[in-house]
């Protein structure tokens, strides 16, 4: 049995391989008749190719990255085939054999286009085409195209093509066409098909509802999506009549149609902010872009008179390129996830705008808001020390812990309270929005007067947390010893809860791991107040029945405001809450050593042991190791939440390396220059550009 599967293991990586080895031009050449099948002759030209890619033992690189060496190949083929008439003569059968027989509407209209109606489809197809068998090369020219241009170099060679190299490549088509194969060439007549089917895929994309409603037009006849058909049917009739000029003045017509529609597309994104942004709906829109580009394309091939090879040469090598594009996961998610991410992300930065202070008056307000936070947290760790005592099973332990972190939470938010771990997630999406013009002198230095407030307000929310998380657990806790005559917490819950914050434990990785939850929650309150604005809840709700029956009609219509402004904070605070609470015990169940440490429950659990153990633990170097801990697990808190959010922020942005760079570099410049500044506010003081008072 393991000798069989040796030997299958063999023959596939021979198959792997064979894509790599390349047969000798005269036996490829002379075996080109012996291929009688279509399937045989599709095979037989993907082997010409991979005789033509072959790179052997060149040792310049730049052979081939200028794609110099396979047109040289080429050039060598073609010179072989004029010396050996009959030769040329079979090779020119195929080819015409192959262009007759397998359609070439797919190769315009389907190869490097996607050809599923929604993102998650098109992911399923793509998936497919790796896991499943190639199909028959037979069946259409995408996936000839597919077999025959697989390298990634292949578009660059392609577009590299000189005119006599393309002169001659026409004419080994039409070299001794025999009566039998007079109507060889149907990529005319396919190419007029696939602009017909292109433009009838742009109307119905176009006009659908997801389009339609973002546009200012009053009737869908007004768009230019409707006009596309009869702008199209006016050239073709034109063009068919075999009237060059009155085929010229329809085709201006038809691109100022289309140049029409990328308008409208634009128009499109800007009413992403009012309407809600779907990853369907950004996939739809990147779909249209593509459609519109090859119609575009098509049209040009159409109206030169004379093969120009330039034109040519570049359309198949963005064919190619567009074609491996095409198969590749990374790409369809990176393409159509980029606009979702950067709308998402522009709507935490609309909430993270109130978490920024930049004057001295809203540096007390957030000391102020962060003080009520950590006066509520104070409640939120006896709470959780009142569950545990409970000796619930792990799952309800971790549910009731969720239900009461996320009241907590939720309390704060609607107090007008902070808690500043939750912060940095929501504003770093609020400082990438500052970087539309960090390449200019003015532009970066506003970035960086940003960023060194944006600092300066996590110090100033997370100093208020624990400055107040403290003294009032230790008050709760001694009004509760005064009532009951013992400390809330017992001994072995108080040693527990030093142990747990220790710098020399696992606290810091435990603390790194709340960022990434802190960074979730900020990305599940975007994407909610983006689903609030996308389904219209705001009006639906403000004229639903139901609300006015009950309410009335200014009841449900403040209601429907009330969830529009606080649909975001509300379900990044729930959702916060619910994962300090259940990943803890689902990590315990799936064996993962991995728990949560939130530095503002963590400095108030600490103070909730301190009257259990007394003055002297004051003195102790286990105290002091649990204090260094408390630094620590706050700055992996925000750095983790706020570089993961960041990132997101310029990913989505498209800041490229260069620019992140200079901004590093800025922000040292900055910082040596005035370092209290990045903690407190000293000197000038910029004016808020934001309504909000800064909680």
């Amino acid at each position: 049995m393991f000798t069989k599967l040796k030997a299958l293991r063999a023959r596939f990586i021979q198959y792997k391989r064979s894509g790599k080895v390349h047969s000798d031009l005269d036996v490829l050449l002379s075996g080109a008749k012996e291929n009688r099948q279509l399937e045989d002759k599709l095979q037989w030209l993907v082997k010409v190719m991979q005789w033509i890619r072959y790179e052997g033992s060149v040792d310049s690189h730049l052979e081939k990255e200028t794609g110099r060496l396979p047109v040289a190949r080429l050039r060598f083929l073609l010179m072989v085939l004029d010396r050996n008439p009959g030769w040329k003569k079979d090779v020119a059968h195929i080819l015409r054999t192959v262009v007759h027989k397998v359609s070439g509407m797919e190769l315009y209209t389907d190869t490097g286009l996607p050809k599923e109606l929604g993102l998650w489809s098109e992911f399923s197809d793509r998936l497919m085409m790796k896991l499943l068998p190639t199909p028959p090369l037979d069946h259409e020219l995408g996936y000839l195209f597919w077999a025959l241009f697989p390298d990634k170099d292949d578009p660059l060679w392609l577009a590299s093509i000189d005119n006599v190299t393309f002169d001659k490549l026409v004419e080994l088509f039409q070299y001794e066409v025999s009566p039998e194969e007079q109507d060889w060439n149907r990529l005319q007549s396919d190419l007029e098909d696939a602009l017909i089917y292109l433009v009838i895929q742009v109307r119905a994309i176009g006009l659908s509802s997801a389009i339609r409603t973002r546009l200012d037009k009053t009737s869908f006849r007004d768009s230019a999506f409707f006009a596309m058909m009869r702008a199209h049917e006016e050239f073709m009739n034109a063009y068919l009549a075999g009237d060059r000029n009155q085929a010229f003045e329809k085709a201006s017509r038809f691109r100022m149609i289309v140049w029409e529609c990328r308008r409208e597309l634009v128009q499109v994104h800007k009413h992403l902010d009012e309407y809600g942004v779907s990853i369907s709906l950004v996939f739809q829109i990147a779909k249209l872009r593509t459609y519109l580009q090859r119609i575009d394309s098509l049209l040009e091939i159409l109206l030169t008179e004379r093969l120009d090879s330039r034109k040519v040469t570049s359309f198949f090598s963005k064919l190619v390129e567009e074609n491996q594009d095409l198969r590749s996961i990374k790409s369809l998610f990176s393409q159509n996830i980029a606009l979702f991410a950067r709308k998402v992300v522009e709507r935490a930065a609309e909430t993270g705008e109130h978490y920024i202070t930049r004057t001295k008056e809203q540096y007390r307000h957030m000391l102020q808001a962060a003080g009520g936070g950590g006066a509520v947290t104070a409640i939120t760790v006896y709470l959780k020390v009142g569950i545990l005592a409970l000796g619930l099973g792990g799952f309800l332990e971790g549910f009731f812990a969720s239900v009461n972190y996320a009241l907590s939470f939720v309390l704060i938010h609607l107090a007008g309270f902070t808690l500043g771990t939750k912060q940095p997630a929501m504003t770093a999406p609020a400082l990438a929005e500052k970087m539309e013009d960090v390449d200019t002198e003015k532009g970066m230095s506003e970035l960086v007067t940003e960023i060194t407030h944006l600092i300066r307000s996590q110090v100033a929310s997370i100093l208020g947390n624990v400055m107040f998380v403290i003294p009032t657990v230790i008050l709760i806790d001694t009004a509760f010893f005064l009532l009951v005559g013992h400390n809330i917490m017992s001994m072995e819950k108080a040693v527990s809860a030093y142990k747990s914050v220790d710098i020399l434990g696992p606290a810091v990785i435990y603390a790194a791991f709340t960022g990434i939850l802190l960074y979730s929650s900020s990305l599940i309150a975007g994407w909610g107040d983006n689903w609030f604005a996308l389904n219209s809840l705001r009006k639906t709700l403000a004229r639903s029945p139901s609300l006015r029956a009950i309410f009335g009609k200014r009841g449900a219509r403040n209601i429907a405001v009330f969830l529009e402004n606080n649909i975001s904070g509300l379900l990044g605070n729930i959702s916060l809450g619910f994962m300090l609470g259940m990943v803890p015990e689902i990590m315990k169940f799936l064996s993962v050593p991995l728990d949560v440490r939130h530095v503002t429950l963590s400095s108030g659990t600490l103070a909730g042991a301190l009257p259990v153990l007394g003055l002297d633990f004051l003195k102790t170097w286990e105290f002091w190791r649990a204090v260094i801990g408390i630094f620590f697990i706050g700055a992996f808190n925000v750095l983790v939440s706020f570089g993961m959010a960041f990132y997101t922020a310029i990913k989505a942005r498209g800041v490229n390396v260069t620019e992140r760079r200079a901004i590093r570099k800025a922000i040292a410049k900055r910082f040596f220059a005035s370092p209290l500044s990045f903690f407190i506010p000293v000197g000038a003081t910029v004016k808020s550009s934001s309504n909000g008072s800064g909680h």
